[in-house]
């Protein structure tokens, strides 16, 4: 599976169960609302960035993290600006 700003974090948590940590730590907001159930499943990472209004550097970290904690290659256009 490939991990983009457009896959579903329901998906990401569903495929990739270790991810969960990483997951909480940026989504902390839906989790603390106890939203996670509704918002997660229906989002897409991007989705979930926008309603948070989290910064760039914050995305880029997430992606980065995501990546190291299972092991993949981050793809070039999680990472590159516009």
């Amino acid at each position: 599976m490939r991990i983009t700003e457009e896959t579903k974090v329901f998906h990401l948590l569903e495929e990739y169960p270790e991810s969960e940590e990483i997951v909480r730590k940026y989504f902390a907001y839906f989790y603390e609302k106890k939203l996670e159930d509704i918002a997660l499943k229906r989002l897409s990472i991007k989705g979930a960035f926008n309603v948070l209004n989290l910064p760039d550097d914050k995305r880029e970290e997430f992606f980065k993290e995501i990546h190291e904690k299972l092991g993949l290659d981050v793809p070039k256009t999680n990472l590159e600006r516009e």
